[in-house]
């Protein structure tokens, strides 16, 4: 299994996290959310979804604002318009009783039989897995996040991976990086974008023009022919 642990200070910083783990997401993939209720969850969903209607073509709908914890109604689908995610499933099994409940919200249209993966235009966000864990991939075919709450506004998630993920895009950024904040704008950034630690291509430029016009502070006045080259 692939793993890595994140210290996030703020929700955005959460978010920023949750935008890196949609970039690498497949259709297919669960993702198992554990932790204790008011850890952070829903925010984390949240995230992933405005990551991948970020990745949309111009002009798609953004989802994001629709996201609630789905405690009393058990599932929302959001659509997507991805090429290869069309729904994106959250579910929070905590007040499910039995696998017979499953049946009653058309589980066989959400998930493969066989795989117990998500189905084939959709990716899974499960809150409190462990209750319908007959249901779910075993530990090693999906990825889970445990986020734990350390102090008011800090979280600690810990995530691990199936092994085959890691020849996926922006993967290893993702297990090698943390939410940065943007020199330029001061807005959280991705572990995965191509920008990072800017928000931008434009950001970026921005900075390099400022260093670049800004000139050299000396700690002290050159003597004369101090720090000319010699070329011999």
């Amino acid at each position: 299994m692939l793993q890595a642990t994140w210290e996030l200070v703020s929700p955005e910083a959460t978010a920023a996290l949750a935008h890196g783990l949609a970039s690498v997401l497949r259709a297919g993939d669960v993702v198992a959310l554990e932790g204790e209720l008011g850890a952070g969850k829903t925010t984390l969903v949240r995230g992933v979804v405005e990551g991948l209607s970020a990745a949309q073509a111009q002009g798609g709908a953004d989802e994001s604002g629709l996201v609630a914890s789905p405690t009393f109604v058990f599932v929302h689908v959001y659509p997507m318009r991805r090429a290869d995610i069309a729904r994106v499933i959250h579910v929070d099994a905590y007040r499910l009783s039995s696998d017979e409940d499953l049946e009653v919200l058309g589980w066989d249209q959400l998930f493969d039989a066989r795989s117990h993966g998500a189905a084939a235009d959709a990716v899974a966000l499960v809150e409190w897995p462990q209750r319908i864990a007959g249901r779910l991939p075993g530990p090693e075919a999906m990825a889970s996040l445990r986020i734990e709450h350390l102090r008011e506004g800090v979280r600690r998630i810990t995530g691990r991976f199936p092994q085959h993920w890691s020849d996926r895009e922006g993967m290893g950024a993702l297990l090698e990086r943390s939410p940065a904040v943007c020199p330029r704008t001061r807005v959280w950034v991705s572990p995965t974008a191509s920008s990072y630690p800017f928000a931008s291509e434009r950001a970026r430029g921005s900075d390099l023009y400022s260093w670049l016009t800004q000139g050299y502070v000396l700690p002290r006045k050159l003597e004369a022919g101090e720090g000319d080259e010699s070329v011999s």
